[in-house]
């Protein structure tokens, strides 16, 4: 008995460490990692691709419910503030790309979806947790915030904080 313990504790230990390693993957105020995803013509996209733009990256899934409830809001925020600097990238967690694409065509999905179908972009460059998540990145490639869970980009809230992001603010 007080073998298995010491094996339990053990194993606790080396997932804190890990853990801990993991969890400093993506910080407030600090640069975003970059990655490279396909999008949904198979093609690689390079966070780093968009320095200079204020970046929403939206972590999702076409099973989970609050994901695709914040679909068209933030789909109009996109379009309404892509000629002012603004780049959303809708990442993905689906393990079949012709879900995604059957819901970017119900849904008119104006920006970019990429696929993270192996979650290597989610668990391990980000360390995220839960869905939605959406990463709010400065022009110059600083996270500025990381939201969990359903967030209403149709609020004066939010459209106000990407305003200033947009401005420099």
């Amino acid at each position: 008995m007080r073998q298995i313990f010491k094996a339990v504790c053990l194993l606790l230990l080396c997932l804190v460490v890990l853990t801990a390693g993991n969890a400093a993957a993506v910080q407030i105020a600090k640069p975003a990692p970059d990655f490279s995803l396909p999008n949904l013509n198979g093609n690689n996209v390079r966070l780093s691709d968009f320095k200079g733009r204020v970046v929403i990256l939206n972590f999702w899934s076409t099973t989970c419910a609050p994901c695709v409830a914040e679909i068209p809001a933030l789909n109009t925020l996109y379009r309404n503030l892509k000629g002012s600097g603004l780049t959303v990238l809708g990442i993905s967690l689906d393990h079949s790309i012709n879900s995604v694409k059957e819901l970017a065509d119900r849904q008119y999905i104006a920006y970019p979806l990429l696929m993270d179908s192996l979650q290597e972009v989610y668990f391990d460059t980000y360390a995220l947790f839960g869905q939605p998540v959406s990463i709010l990145i400065d022009r110059s490639g600083v996270v500025q915030e990381k939201l969990l869970g359903q967030v209403d980009w149709s609020s004066a809230e939010f459209r106000n904080k990407i305003t200033a992001l947009l401005k420099g603010h």
